[in-house]
């Protein structure tokens, strides 16, 4: 019976973890925080198959993969020569985009035009030139790109560790 309880928990482990990783690649799915439930989904339904320092880290780690979301996307559009007003249009833009834009275009679209219609008219209100605001958003798509690939990578490493402890 216990072993049958353990498979059971793998398996609804496994499939959010699955999803969880494969989500970091899509803007409005928080793929590292389905992994992290996924292990606490495990150690709620077999105790002893992990640790609690497992599932603290890992939650530790999906709180960081959120932050790292709108840090990139202001860090990115800095680095591409913003001010800090497109600094914290690309940041506001990250935030608000999916609902102030959610119903014209969707919400996938919304966070992904937000933050670089933040960070442009976050430009433009300093006075700087369309080519300036322009490269403002190029860098919030830089950003965003180094946040997926980051958070991809702090979902694998979750994932195989979960993995490595479980087995």
């Amino acid at each position: 019976m216990e072993h049958e309880i353990n498979t059971w928990a793998m398996i609804v482990a496994s499939i959010f973890i699955i999803t969880g990783v494969v989500g970091t690649l899509l803007p409005i799915i928080p793929g590292v925080v389905i992994v992290w439930f996924g292990i606490l989904i495990y150690k709620l339904w077999d105790p002893a198959g992990i640790s609690w320092t497992l599932v603290f880290v890992c939650g530790g780690l999906a709180i960081l993969a959120q932050i790292l979301d709108f840090v990139c996307s202001y860090y990115g559009a800095r680095r591409f020569g913003a001010t800090w007003r497109g600094g914290v249009g690309a940041l506001l833009g990250a935030i608000f985009g999916p609902f102030l834009l959610g119903p014209v275009i969707t919400p996938i679209g919304g966070l992904i035009v937000g933050p670089i219609a933040g960070a442009v008219v976050g430009e433009l209100s300093a006075g700087r030139t369309a080519k300036e605001s322009g490269k403002a958003g190029v860098g919030t798509v830089v950003g965003g790109i180094v946040s997926a690939l980051l958070k991809m990578v702090i979902a694998v490493f979750m994932a195989g560790w979960f993995y490595l402890e479980s087995f």
